[in-house]
C-alpha cells in the first residue's frame, strides 16, 4: 500500500490530504514537528512527503533542506 507522509501541525490540512485521497488505498502518515520528519522518512519510507510549510518547530523550509541534504534517506524527487 503507498504511503503518504504529512508533516503539519493543522488539522484542517490533515482533514483536507485525507480527504483527496480517500479511498484511494494510500495510507496518510503524519508528524506534526518539522523535527520529526527525516526520522519518520528513515523509519517509514514514504512514497511521497506532503512538507506544510508553516509547520511549527522547525519551518517546512527547513525540513525539506534536511532530507535533501540527507544521504541515508536516498533521492527523493520534487513534485512540481
Amino acid at each position: 500500500m503507498p504511503r503518504i507522509l504529512l508533516a503539519t501541525d493543522a488539522d484542517w490540512i490533515h482533514e483536507e490530504v485525507d480527504a483527496a485521497v480517500a479511498g484511494d488505498d494510500l495510507e496518510v502518515l503524519r508528524v506534526r514537528q518539522g523535527t520529526d520528519v527525516l526520522p519518520a522518512v528513515r523509519e517509514l519510507g514514504p512514497d511521497l512527503v506532503i512538507l506544510d510549510l508553516q509547520i511549527g518547530n522547525m519551518g517546512g523550509m527547513a525540513a525539506c533542506m534536511d532530507l535533501r541534504l540527507d544521504q541515508s534517506v536516498g533521492r527523493l524527487e520534487p513534485v512540481p
